[in-house]
């Protein structure tokens, strides 16, 4: 069985050119859009709901500029900012649900919205690797910190709801 990293470097070994790499990694955006979008719905806690419609608004940003990128081979102007007042740290000590426990539903949600992001991750930077100038380089560089981001912001609701944090 192959791990998620080697079945990315197989994938990207196998494009043909950079047209198909974006196109694959547009339909992505699109995928984990709507599984953040549905999730959204889904949540009684507020913040799963706003983390996962932030999630879902940052692979929009992301689509556009991917498409950005695939017309105009450019940069796109990239705001790191967060927007003011908005926090994503979880909260779970006064917004439990469900008689008072975060169930194993939320959890495996958040599992696989880490997966997603990791793979992402994996996926840009590998196509960084493989790119025939700068500009496509810092690009896809761009891409993959966006998603490691993301899998930060994921990572910290499961150390709250785990109560685990590896010592390091």
């Amino acid at each position: 069985m192959k791990s998620s990293y080697q079945e990315v470097i197989e994938e990207v070994k196998n494009f043909k050119g950079i047209e198909e790499a974006i196109a694959l990694a547009i339909e992505r955006e699109k995928e984990a859009r709507d599984f953040y979008m549905e999730k959204s719905t889904t949540m009684e806690n507020p913040k799963l709901k706003e983390l996962y419609e932030h999630l879902a608004d940052e692979e929009v940003k992301h689509i556009g500029y991917l498409e950005g990128y695939r017309d105009k081979k450019e940069l796109p102007i990239i705001s790191t900012e967060m927007p003011s007042g908005q926090s994503f740290t979880p909260e779970f000590n006064t917004a439990r649900i469900k008689g008072g426990e975060i169930t194993l539903g939320d959890a495996g949600i958040l599992l696989a919205a880490m997966r997603h992001e990791r793979k992402s991750e994996d996926f840009y930077s590998e196509l960084a690797k493989r790119a025939v100038d700068e500009t496509q380089k810092k690009f896809f560089e761009i891409l993959a910190g966006y998603e490691r981001s993301h899998y930060e912001v994921i990572d910290s609701y499961l150390e709250e709801i785990t109560g685990f944090r590896m010592q390091t």
